[in-house]
């Protein structure tokens, strides 16, 4: 019986090819699209959950509470673990990090490496990493010790063993030449799916030992920045535990802050699960830049969307055809099959489909899952999840079964009687469901289309926003603590100003990206009230300004015209934003001119207020802002170069180095490249969705096309009849495409709102965003309507062209 089952479903199945190649299609495509979207959520939602004691492990961050704002931010102080652990029996250990990036020397080759981690021996306790070469528990215990990954190790050593031989890196080091580190251990590679990944680490005693007066003492704990985790211990409530850190506390800071005059808690110490991180975390200053918990959920939306377009797709032409096949059961039920039997049958067949589609499914994810690869920036195969493929296999069945059980019992449901005299024929059965599966479709399409509309519309408003300073034809170059650097500045600034190339020079300690770091600063508000708050701070030099093109908007510039003036320019006045000036509750910008401020040691007062600009990405507002003239130090040269020959200022830039910096590393970049990089997730994820919304579109194409086909085979003897009576083509073919056009407006209507709510929802996550416009959803309506004619048009005019003396001769 099952074997005769199997041949009759194959014989349908390959007499109605057109019916089953598109069925086919829409179903792998769906499975195919399903495996990888299933994959990058998997990825994403599996960051940090491979450390076997991540339940237990939690970061510990800081919500700063000041007179104008209030805000969170994941770093610490370098006291607050070892105080955490003497003070309470819950915390089984604790970890700190600070990520940094360095020049690398061995011998002539040299590097910058970005991935350098400084961190306690308890590392290997605390987080599931293991080392291949060396002792984890000694590895990192003395100053200037350095474990290398195995692709560090490799990448300056080859197939030597390293280990006992040593690196010289420019890290802390007060000479700028680089001191030697030692290396104790090789571990492997730091798995990619972790909020904090790395190239090497490095005793975090070497940062105390190089710093140690600034790192003890009452000091240390108003120095946040670093990263501070703690693993409890088994069996301890978070929460619980949590409830107890304002005492601790008050305990070790509050006294600190009386001290100093403040009578008040200035900030609360906040737990936040390891697990969280990557996807929940919108804290200041987060170690790496983290996923989106939002954008996940739309994935996984588009990716059910997918699945149910093909499951439609199945049901539509399964009902569709259930006409064609009537009169096969009106003869299997006189000849005696069972309603059980014939329903068997076509859920069989329904099966095959889907195990035919899953093959094909599998296929293509092994064709194309490099090129997903690259996309996603992701080390990601369906074949090396044993558990997806399992899954795979059973959403396949999953869908096979749901997709043909209504199809299955419909189309049994047929009285032999009713059939055979052949009235079912103009029976409106099934043309209900069939309408509202069509409007289901579109209903998804408008939704992923405005979806394409809004999503591409915030990228180039991000990538044209004004961002307060200008960002094109500026030359950045990272001084890496090079003290040579820093001492011949100048003449290097003369020489390079020399060159036709090169229209200015500034340095800094930062370029504006990724944002700053802040201090705690004291003004007085427009009453004269002591406030105190903490703001973003940024040292620069006397041509900052003008090499930006930023301009004042109030009072003046930092001024070496002004060296005598009390206070002076250079060691004690500030230059603030338009954001401070509102923050502070000021009236205007004219009215900041000559109020008292003081900031991290420095007393002083405003002397001028620039226009507000970004020093962050889009996704955060911009915040009050102060200025001072650098020290000594400095972090960034950044040139304003001619943006027309760009390489030739390059060569002009290498030149001048070489003569004034012969032993100095040059790492230079443009700026706009490094603003760019802010934003490649959301780059990457709307062409992700871009991608695969145009997938779900074709297989809502798929269905309708053959939808039209079949009407138009329904319709013959109607068309055939309409053409002898003097119908045109053009008539014909509108005949057979509005009822789908009606359904697509219905959609309209149906998606606008779902639609509206989805994107205002995503476009939450940036201060700065378009607005949502009446025109996005008339032109994602007019594509739809336009993607549906040009779907039924070929099928409709194919149709309306044929000879009608044929059409009725079959009839």
């Amino acid at each position: 019986m099952l074997r005769t089952y199997f041949k009759i479903a194959w014989r349908n199945l390959v007499s109605n090819k057109l019916y089953s190649s598109l069925n086919l299609a829409g179903l792998s495509i769906g499975l195919t699209c399903f495996a990888f979207i299933a994959l990058w959520i998997q990825d994403e939602w599996s960051f940090d959950r491979f450390n076997e004691n991540a339940d237990r492990i939690y970061r510990v961050a800081s919500k700063i509470i000041g007179d104008s704002e209030t805000f969170e931010h994941a770093v610490s102080a370098v006291p607050l673990g070892p105080a955490l652990k003497a003070d309470y029996p819950e915390v089984e250990q604790f970890v700190r990090f600070d990520p940094s990036d360095a020049v690398v020397k061995r011998g002539d080759r040299v590097f910058v490496e970005e991935g350098i981690l400084l961190t306690d021996p308890s590392f290997f306790d605390t987080f599931s990493y293991s080392m291949t070469v060396g002792d984890p528990k000694t590895a990192l215990t003395d100053p200037y010790s350095i474990v290398l990954t195995e692709s560090m190790a490799k990448k300056y050593f080859g197939q030597e063993n390293p280990v006992g031989q040593n690196l010289t890196i420019m890290l802390n080091d007060s000479t700028g030449k680089g001191v030697p580190y030692r290396i104790t251990g090789i571990m492997p590679d730091a798995p990619k799916n972790a909020h904090v990944t790395f190239s090497c680490l490095v005793s975090f005693e070497t940062l105390i030992a190089y710093n140690r007066a600034d790192l003890a003492g009452d000091g240390a704990w108003g120095n946040n920045s670093y990263y501070t985790y703690i693993l409890l211990k088994k069996g301890v409530d978070y929460k619980a535990f949590a409830a107890k850190l304002p005492q601790f506390y008050d305990r070790h800071v509050l006294p600190i802050n009386q001290r100093y005059g403040v009578n008040k808690r200035t900030a609360e110490y906040q737990l936040m699960p390891l697990t969280d991180i990557h996807l929940k975390s919108n804290v200041r200053y987060e170690i790496s830049a983290p996923g989106s918990l939002t954008n996940l959920y739309i994935f996984g939306t588009v990716c059910l969307f997918i699945l149910l377009l093909a499951g439609i797709n199945y049901m539509n032409l399964a009902t569709a055809r259930s006409l064609k096949r009537a009169k096969e059961v009106g003869v299997k039920k006189v000849m005696g099959a069972l309603k059980g039997q014939l329903v068997g049958q076509y859920l069989l067949e329904s099966v095959i489909l889907a195990v035919g589609a899953l093959g094909i499914a599998l296929l293509l994810c092994y064709g194309l899952q490099s090129a997903f690869a690259q996309l996603t920036q992701k080390e990601i195969a369906v074949f090396q999840s044993p558990v997806l493929l399992a899954f795979l296999v059973g959403i396949a069945l999953l869908v096979g079964l749901g997709s043909g059980l209504y199809p299955a019992f419909f189309i049994s449901s047929y009285q032999p009687t009713t059939v055979l005299k052949g009235s079912l024929a103009t029976s409106g059965k099934g043309v209900w469901l069939r309408k509202t599966l069509v409007v289901a479709q579109f209903s998804i399409t408008i939704v992923l289309l405005v979806g394409i509309l809004v999503i591409n519309a915030q990228r180039s408003f991000i990538a044209n926003k004004n961002l307060g300073f200008q960002k094109d034809a500026l030359l950045q170059v990272k001084v890496n603590g090079d003290i040579d650097v820093q001492r011949r500045i100048e003449p290097f600034k003369n020489d390079l100003l020399k060159s036709q190339y090169v229209k200015n020079l500034t340095t800094s300690n930062s370029i504006l990206v990724g944002g700053l770091g802040n201090n705690g600063m004291e003004t007085v508000d427009n009453r004269g009230k002591k406030l105190q708050t903490s703001i973003f701070r940024l040292r620069v030099d006397y041509d900052y300004l003008a090499t930006l093109g930023m301009h004042v908007v109030a009072g003046r510039y930092f001024s070496k015209n002004f060296p005598t003036d009390n206070p002076t320019d250079s060691t004690q006045n500030f230059i603030i934003n338009e954001a401070a000036v509102k923050a502070f509750g000021w009236s205007g910008a004219d009215k900041a001119i000559g109020k008292p401020f003081s900031m991290g040691g420095r007393r002083g007062q405003v002397v001028g207020v620039v226009n507000d600009f970004h020093f962050n990405s889009l996704q955060h507002k911009v915040e009050p802002l102060a200025m001072v003239i650098r020290d000594f130090g400095f972090s960034r040269i950044i040139l304003n170069i001619d943006g027309q020959k760009p390489q030739e200022a390059i060569a002009e830039l290498q030149a001048q180095w070489k003569k004034h910096f012969p032993t100095a590393y040059l790492d230079y970049d443009f700026v706009d490249k490094k603003l760019g990089e802010q934003y490649e997730a959301e780059a990457r994820f709307s062409t992700i969705f871009l991608y695969f919304s145009l997938i779900s579109v074709l297989i809502a194409c798929l269905g309708l096309y053959g939808l039209t086909t079949f009407t138009a085979e329904q319709r013959t003897k109607e068309i055939g009849v309409r053409k002898v009576l003097g119908a045109s083509v053009a008539s014909v073919a509108l005949l057979l495409s509005k009822d789908f056009l009606k359904l697509v407006g219905i959609a309209i209507v149906i998606a606008t709102p779902m639609a509206w709510y989805a994107m205002n929802r995503w476009l939450a996550d940036f201060a700065y965003r378009i607005d949502m416009q009446w025109w996005v959803f008339a032109v994602a309506g007019l594509l739809a309507v336009g993607i549906a004619l040009l779907t039924v048009s070929f099928q409709s005019i194919k149709a309306a062209l044929m000879n009608p003396v044929k059409s009725l001769r079959s009839e």
